[in-house]
């Protein structure tokens, strides 16, 4: 079989995670004791700003070899549906979210003509660290660059949303680790 190419590894969309309610409860089940907000929150369309990304990519660099067996993405919907724990929370989207993505996120940049930030779980390297415990963080050249914050998305509504977007900052919003 032929090597599989960047732009069929990226391209590959997986099933939806189901969320089995059990409960009835909702709410979060995180209750965290950093008490930091957001100063601005700003819509993206990520799948707008990636499609334009990858249209800008030389032809080279879409059929790139990445290296891996053939039946790749079989093998990772296997695991994805052999995941038996229940999704409830956060911390239960990790290894599914590691699974189809950030794991082909990062083979994928290897050897990518462009820069681009690494998947990591967890930051007790970059500099500077960052203030609380992110699902992910996206790491370049030894920096922090991004966090990534995954969300159970049965649990909150698009009111909920926008009570964030629209909150007002607690009185002592300034966000410093001490640098």
């Amino acid at each position: 079989m032929a090597a599989t190419t960047r732009d069929e590894f990226l391209s590959h969309v997986h099933q939806g995670l189901v969320h089995h309610e059990t409960d009835g409860k909702k709410g979060s089940p995180t209750k965290s004791t950093q008490r930091y907000r957001w100063r601005q929150l700003l819509p993206w369309d990520v799948e707008a700003d990636a499609r334009a990304y990858w249209d800008a990519l030389s032809d080279d660099e879409r059929t790139a070899s990445v290296g891996v067996a053939p039946g790749y993405w079989d093998f990772v919907q296997q695991q994805l549906d052999d995941y038996s724990q229940p999704l409830t929370s956060e911390p239960s989207l990790r290894v599914p979210f590691s699974n189809a993505f950030q794991t082909p996120h990062n083979r994928a940049i290897r050897g990518a003509g462009d820069i681009h930030a690494a998947m990591w779980s967890e930051g007790s390297q970059p500099e500077p660290q960052p203030l609380a415990n992110a699902d992910c963080i996206m790491v370049y050249d030894g920096k922090l660059c991004g966090l990534i914050e995954l969300k159970t998305w049965w649990k909150v509504t698009e009111a909920e949303i926008e009570q964030v977007r629209q909150g007002v900052p607690l009185p002592n919003t300034q966000c410093s680790n001490g640098r």
